[in-house]
């Protein structure tokens, strides 16, 4: 942690997210995203989008995690339908999780 009060300001991406397979372990194509100043949902939205939308034949939920989750999908639907590039498969049910790491941080009224 010897870099955590290092300056960012010039650098193109401060961090990355991604969605991978919770069965394969492998990363999702075209589901892997740069954060510049932050995280940003319309990366994540992008990122989820897209992994929603592969190989999702048959499939009709799916659990997602995701350190913020209860802040995340408060205004998703509405993100992804005002977004001409993004969309989700009709017929998908999301069921939202945050990962045990993070969910001691959170309280019941999150869900």
């Amino acid at each position: 942690v010897n870099q955590a009060n290092a300056h960012r300001h010039k650098l193109e991406a401060t961090r990355i997210g991604g969605c991978a397979c919770a069965r394969h372990g492998c990363f999702i194509p075209h589901s892997l995203v740069d954060f510049q100043k932050g995280e940003r949902q319309v990366n994540m939205d992008y990122a989820l989008s897209h992994a929603l939308g592969h190989n999702m034949a048959g499939i009709q939920r799916v659990l997602t995690f995701y350190d913020i989750n209860c802040q995340y999908m408060k205004n998703f639907q509405w993100r992804i339908s005002s977004n001409s590039y993004l969309s989700i498969p009709t017929g998908i049910s999301l069921m939202l999780s945050i990962s045990l790491w993070h969910v001691h941080g959170h309280r019941n009224k999150c869900f």
